[in-house]
């Protein structure tokens, strides 16, 4: 059973135990309700400041309320409902972040996933729109809000936490070319990868391109990392722009899905001119695998990819179809363990 479920049905006796066994009970509305409540609890519990709080210290409700300037009662029971889903301990009244929640949303660790999950709160309209979206509503096209946004610093800020936890691990599975000195990468947002790659190659430098709300914060994440002189941004719309030549590889992370397929097929086609003969070409995503039993998340992912883009995620089958009328070879499939439901695809451009 889910956990929204679990949180919101919980057999208080054996006849309660036996009923949610059997099905007797409405399992249906306490997802709806209790999904919407779980996710509303951590998101307010992370732009609050409570999580960072307890991060620093055990507090009690008032102390915790008194120090954010927060109301004591909503206070306290969002601290109840963070130890429901195992988020929070207590003892003798104190509260304290679990293991779990130190390790994932605590400021100071490197794995925190804080700023993602309270980036959430921009969804909540496009999943109470999806109703209407079915009615011929449209998408959210979050991409085409304003440079100026503050979106755009919550989008990015968290697609970088989610980035760092694989980025070490995707530059050592990527091999490049020998020598390899140059590196675009298209749609690249927070330009964590190519920093990496940067680092695992002393001769590397990485041109980052993306529209110009997400390359603005893109600099400021890559300048704090001191990589400013290894790693470039360039703005521009990855569709339409002309992407240079000579690069020894392209990446192309989690672009494809947002994405119409014509779109795709004509960016690839650019890529491929921009290649050297022997450059790499690496694109991550996510992608629909037939035949497989799909995960629930990956079920989701494809509904909260066509609310936000319009798009759909695409069959492996497709990527290479894609790629071969690029005038690309068959790719390499590398998983990606820390991110679930995606996987990395690699190919050269063959050489004269």
């Amino acid at each position: 059973m889910a956990l929204a479920t679990r949180l919101s049905l919980r057999a208080g006796d054996p006849v309660e135990w036996l009923a949610l066994r059997a099905g007797a009970v409405p399992a249906a509305a306490a997802e709806a309700w209790g999904g919407m409540a779980l996710s509303g609890v951590l998101i307010a519990a992370v732009r609050t400041g409570l999580i960072a709080r307890l991060a620093a210290q055990p507090y009690t409700a008032a102390d915790l309320a008194a120090d954010l300037g927060l109301d004591p009662l909503p206070t306290r029971l969002m601290l109840d409902c963070l130890q429901s889903a195992g988020q929070v301990a207590c003892r003798g009244g104190r509260y304290r972040l679990s293991g779990a929640a130190r390790r994932w949303l605590a400021p100071d660790s490197e794995l925190s996933v804080a700023q993602f999950v309270a980036g959430m709160d921009d969804y909540w309209s496009w999943w109470s729109g999806l109703a209407e979206a079915a009615d011929g509503g449209l998408p959210a096209m979050h991409h085409d809000a304003p440079p100026g946004d503050p979106y755009w610093r919550r989008y990015i800020g968290g697609q970088f936490e989610l980035a760092r936890l694989s980025a070490a691990h995707i530059a050592r599975k990527l091999r490049l070319p020998r020598d390899a000195r140059s590196l675009l990468d298209v749609g690249g947002g927070h330009g964590w990868y190519a920093a990496q790659l940067c680092r695992r190659h002393p001769g590397l430098t990485a041109t980052v391109l993306d529209l110009p709300g997400s390359a603005a914060i893109g600099r400021e994440i890559i300048e704090c990392a001191g990589l400013g002189h290894r790693v470039r941004f360039r703005e521009g719309d990855a569709t339409t722009a002309d992407l240079g030549s000579g690069y020894d590889a392209v990446l192309c992370f989690n672009l494809v899905h947002h994405l119409a397929p014509g779109q795709v097929g004509g960016l690839f086609r650019k890529i491929h001119e921009a290649l050297a003969p022997g450059g790499v070409l690496a694109v991550m995503d996510a992608f629909a695998e037939p035949g497989h039993r799909k995960s629930a998340a990956a079920n989701f992912l494809g509904m909260f990819v066509y609310l936000s883009s319009g798009s759909q995620v695409h069959t492996p089958a497709r990527l290479r179809g894609w790629l071969r009328q690029a005038g690309f070879g068959a790719p390499r499939r590398i998983g990606t363990p820390r991110i679930p439901g995606q996987a990395m695809y690699v190919v050269r451009k063959t050489v004269p």
